[in-house]
């Protein structure tokens, strides 16, 4: 498992995913120059099963009941998830003989299509998280022109950690929602 915690600690001892490098059909949906990899529900299996691992460090550090994203969504009947994508941030691993052969992903953005009841279906920003020595590096700095363009006024979710709030501050992000006092999600 990716996020262990011991019993007496509330302090994770974190392994990044590695995959073996696959052809991901969502790859070409990203700009070339963008610092992240869209994973959605064609893309191969060990790539959906490592945002999984980072959803499941999202919902341990948050103290969610359920996670926010399933290697599986894809297979469920159904489900709306065609749309859907995880923004994988990670590097080649360097660390063995054939480089280039296997990724390390440090951080992930859940990116969903979301048909609300009282306003119009738009994109929505489910959950992001980033390995603790990867935060503050500038990856979501560098990511969010390029989330923008792609997935056009996106909706952060509530409830908001501080660090996004702070995030979404600094890019001066506002949603035209968030003026609408009814809106409820």
């Amino acid at each position: 498992m990716v996020c262990a915690m011991s019993a007496t600690s509330k302090y994770y001892d974190l392994a990044a995913p590695i995959v073996k490098i696959k052809l991901n059909v969502h790859a070409k949906e990203a700009p070339a120059d963008c610092n992240f990899e869209p994973v959605g529900w064609c893309s191969p299996y060990t790539y959906r099963k490592a945002a999984e691992r980072l959803a499941y460090c999202f919902r341990r550090e948050f103290d969610y009941d359920s996670v926010q994203y399933t290697a599986e969504e894809a297979n469920f009947e159904g489900w709306k998830v065609m749309r859907d994508r995880v923004l994988m941030f990670g590097e080649n691993d360097q660390s063995i003989s054939q480089p280039n052969t296997r990724r390390l992903f440090y951080g992930a953005v859940s990116v969903r299509w979301i048909e609300w009841e009282n306003a119009p279906a738009s994109w929505a920003l489910n959950w992001a998280w980033f390995h603790p020595y990867e935060r503050r590096r500038g990856h979501l700095t560098r990511a969010w022109p390029h989330i923008l363009r792609m997935y056009p006024n996106p909706w952060p979710r509530h409830p908001r950690s501080p660090s996004m709030q702070a995030f979404l501050e600094k890019m001066n992000f506002t949603h035209p929602l968030e003026a609408i006092a009814d809106f409820v999600i």
